[in-house]
């Protein structure tokens, strides 16, 4: 359906995009029936995860053909054709999440097409009470009030969290991803002090030139700008969400210097640390 998704970029992109929900669909097709779905006259209104509880069917995102069955999750993008047909004789049952991206140009990758805009397939396997916490996240949005609404996305960013894990696990059991392993590696040590060399050798050993060109194939940044940006992901969450100073800060994500800390922020986030902290102090830190 598309070229291999890299997982750890997708939640990012959550993570960064804070996802509202717009809608919960529970429906079935049955067999032998053909649907008009989505034309370029008609195309789809919204992004969405089209999650396959019982049954199988193909679904044709602008012509490119996803096989659904339990323990498939098809996404598809808004503006898009679409085309489903049941196979075999059973109906094919699912639950469709539509959703935006508030913060949509925050989790934006420059060079890398948002993952907003495309259709993907993850492959989580079959998880045990999925399908009735999906059950539930459509009872719940349908419901009225604002508490309900609070809970249908607390729902949904726990299935959305619960099936890209499983999907990492099962691609871990399915073949060796040591650019991956390091992707993590650096999600828990991004304080440590970081050299390619040391990364491309926790790598196995990798050539520093084929690891810094995988690793930026994977993430659309070269290694050490990646750690940087991890550093200033946190240093972010700090400044929002803690009193702090920011010698304390810029020592917790890595740097022993705090005026070098403060002109990489600066650079990379295009206000100084203190500024930052004027303008978002105080906030959530899920909020930056």
């Amino acid at each position: 359906m598309n070229d291999e998704v890299d997982l750890d970029a997708l939640a990012a992109e959550f993570a960064e995009g804070l996802p509202a929900v717009k809608g919960v669909f529970l429906s079935s097709l049955k067999p032998n029936v053909d649907y008009p779905g989505h034309t370029r006259d008609n195309p789809t209104s919204s992004a969405g995860l089209l999650f396959a509880l019982r049954g199988r069917a193909r679904f044709e995102f602008d012509g490119a053909p996803c096989d659904l069955e339990p323990g498939r999750v098809a996404h598809g993008a808004a503006n898009m054709t679409l085309k489903p047909r049941v196979q075999g004789d059973s109906d094919f049952e699912y639950v469709l999440v539509h959703y935006e991206l508030a913060g949509r140009d925050r989790a934006r990758i420059p060079g890398r097409r948002p993952y907003a805009d495309s259709r993907y397939l993850l492959e989580p396997g079959e998880l045990p009470g999925l399908a009735d916490r999906l059950q539930l996240l459509h009872r719940t949005w349908n419901a009225s009030g604002g508490l309900a609404s609070l809970r249908a996305k607390e729902l949904f960013y726990g299935i959305l969290g619960d099936v890209l894990e499983a999907a990492r696990r099962r691609g871990r059991r399915e073949g060796d991803d040591p650019i991956g392993q390091i992707v993590e590696y650096i999600h828990r040590s991004y304080m440590e002090p970081h050299t390619l060399g040391s990364l491309a050798e926790r790598c196995g050993g990798m050539d520093v030139k084929r690891f810094s060109y995988l690793f930026r194939k994977r993430t659309g940044f070269f290694p050490i700008d990646y750690v940087i940006r991890q550093r200033m992901l946190q240093a972010r969450r700090l400044l929002a969400a803690s009193s702090y100073g920011v010698a304390r800060i810029a020592e917790s994500v890595g740097y022993a210097d705090a005026h070098y800390f403060s002109r990489l922020f600066r650079k990379y986030e295009g206000c100084s640390p203190t500024e930052y902290r004027r303008r978002f102090g105080n906030c959530p830190p899920w909020f930056r």
